[in-house]
């Protein structure tokens, strides 16, 4: 525990309310909420919370949140409150899902394939090099619009991914990791079970629990679009950016191009080199 951070987050906090949003009759200014005001609106004992105040006391996580409740907290101080006590984030009890425009225009703005998904994988936004690289999200229905779907679900994912077993080993270890978090949230729970229908994912998700956190970047393996099987593919860092805020969830992920690449057009290749998928594709 973070004796003087602890301390000085709580009296601030502590100093900011008034007696009468603690129910209490009103006071002089000197006379504001006290120890044992906190104390008594957590119901906890006066010890107990002078103890957590002064950084002597590790408080239960039921506390905290009680705390937080008495105090006025916004999610943002809940959580640094909780980080600052106990060296743990607290539980998310959801996440974001809604459209970033900032997120989206630097997604449009990007030469290489770009997306934004929130933390179940469900595409927010995507640039036209996504759809000429992958899919075209944006002609899915927006039920199927999922990261997850589109990997176990899509039979053109393992052309566009060079080493597509070892993608989706990750993919589910990622999954298995972020469970831990948001295990408890209801709209990750409804994703998960779905993604448990696919028969590939649910042979990974029984399997040996691999853990695999997002890393910022990972080298892979992607086939130009419109190439065949027996193309080696081109190296793209797949470049994972996401808020600290564990309600929020989003990432931005980019795949960026080696230096000095140069996408070969699908006019220039043979025609029994073509993809037949990558060509009926839309590249809107």
């Amino acid at each position: 525990m973070d004796e003087p951070m602890v301390g000085t987050l709580l009296r601030h906090w502590r100093s900011r309310l008034t007696p009468t949003a603690l129910g209490l009759p009103p006071r002089t200014r000197r006379a504001g909420v006290t120890q044992a005001d906190i104390a008594a609106a957590a119901r906890c004992s006066l010890r107990t919370y002078a103890g957590i105040e002064n950084g002597h006391t590790r408080p239960s996580t039921e506390l905290l949140d009680t705390l937080g409740d008495v105090l006025h907290l916004s999610t943002d101080e809940r959580h640094t409150l909780w980080r600052a006590a106990v060296g743990t984030a607290r539980p998310a009890a959801s996440f974001a899902t809604d459209h970033d425009s900032g997120l989206a225009r630097i997604v449009d703005a990007l030469p290489y394939p770009a997306y934004v998904t929130d933390a179940a994988w469900h595409v927010l936004a995507a640039n036209r090099a996504v759809a000429q690289w992958f899919v075209d999200f944006g002609a899915m229905p927006p039920a199927e619009r999922n990261i997850g779907k589109w990997i176990f679900g899509h039979p053109h994912t393992r052309h566009v991914f060079v080493r597509w077993e070892r993608f989706a080993d990750e993919f589910v270890a990622r999954v298995r990791a972020l469970s831990a978090a948001l295990g408890n949230v209801a709209t990750f729970d409804d994703w998960l079970t779905e993604m448990r229908a696919y028969p590939d994912f649910e042979a990974r998700w029984t399997a040996d629990p691999l853990v695999n956190i997002d890393p910022p970047t990972v080298r892979r393996f992607f086939r130009e679009p419109g190439k065949g099987l027996s193309d080696p593919g081109v190296p793209l860092d797949m470049v994972i950016l996401s808020p600290m805020g564990p309600e929020d969830g989003r990432r931005l992920v980019v795949f960026v191009h080696p230096d000095g690449y140069s996408n070969t057009t699908l006019s220039d290749l043979p025609a029994d080199q073509l993809c037949p998928m990558c060509t009926t594709r839309s590249t809107r």
